[in-house]
């Protein structure tokens, strides 16, 4: 899945930009030729392993990592969750929102079940306050998610996110990652390559941030910037009413609103529902 987020590379993580030898973590290439014992390596593979069914496989999604408001609010609002509940959420984020899904009208249609999944979860595991911030937190992902863009050069998926201020920093705090990227992204782009490729990125950020501080149409479209959402959501959302208060019930309203859409060609949606309920760890019939 080539997704590439737009905040790939803190601007303050130079450990990015240390060679091989500054970091003392990081295992160095040894080259030479090695004399082994024998020609053949095998693999032994149990019964039970092979008579795993395909069910029961449940691939564990990769974690959200937005902004850092959002990926605090989101793991906040999980801390008390099982693990079946934080992979099955996490799970939206990556097969509902941030996909790599090249159609418009699937991605609009896994959005809307996303959603409709997610209130599933904030109805049946969380109560007040706590499923109210973690639909909020939801929401704003999902909007993030209607902003992709792909860049026509390198052909990689991106998003739109908002300004964001690391935990404890001072109210006045500007983001330079965001106001690179949306003022100078040539600029932008030659910091990540300096980043990737252990350049000297250094003095591009510095010479982008003296000009950045003395800019007040940066500075003014950038604090307006930051108090609006990413993206906007659907209108309307198919999936909206579902019936929540179980998940066979919610099953088969999903695969009922599924069944009298348009498309014949369905069964990703199907598919996802399906792989919604091996994450929360149900034998649901959902056929």
């Amino acid at each position: 899945m080539k997704v590439q987020h737009t905040t790939l590379f803190d601007l303050k993580a130079y450990t990015q930009s240390k060679p091989p030898t500054a970091r003392a973590d990081q295992p160095t290439m040894v080259t030479g030729k090695f004399d082994l014992s024998h020609d053949t390596d095998t693999v032994e593979i149990s019964t039970a392993s092979r008579q795993l069914a395909s069910s029961d496989i449940v691939n564990h999604a990769a974690r959200y990592f937005g902004t850092v408001q959002i990926n605090e609010s989101l793991e906040r609002s999980l801390q008390d969750q099982s693990p079946e509940v934080k992979e099955a959420v996490y799970g939206i984020i990556q097969s509902n929102f941030i996909t790599d899904v090249p159609e418009e009208d699937q991605r609009s249609a896994l959005l809307e079940l996303g959603l409709a999944q997610a209130k599933y979860i904030a109805d049946k595991y969380m109560k007040g306050d706590q499923a109210a911030a973690f639909m909020d937190t939801i929401r704003q992902i999902g909007a993030i998610s209607t902003t992709r863009t792909i860049n026509p050069e390198t052909k990689q998926i991106q998003y739109d996110t908002p300004p964001q201020r690391p935990v404890g920093a001072p109210g006045d705090y500007v983001d330079l990652n965001y106001m690179m990227r949306k003022f100078q992204p040539e600029t932008y782009n030659k910091l990540q390559d300096a980043i990737v490729n252990g350049k000297d990125w250094s003095r591009i950020l510095t010479d982008f941030a003296k000009k950045a501080s003395t800019n007040q149409d940066w500075l003014k479209e950038y604090h307006e910037a930051a108090n609006q959402p990413s993206g906007s959501l659907p209108a309307q959302n198919r999936f909206e009413h579902v019936d929540t208060s179980g998940l066979s019930s919610f099953a088969n309203t999903v695969q009922n609103i599924i069944a009298q859409m348009d498309s014949t060609n369905n069964t990703f949606l199907t598919d996802n529902l399906q792989a919604f309920i091996r994450k929360l760890g149900s034998q649901a019939d959902v056929t």
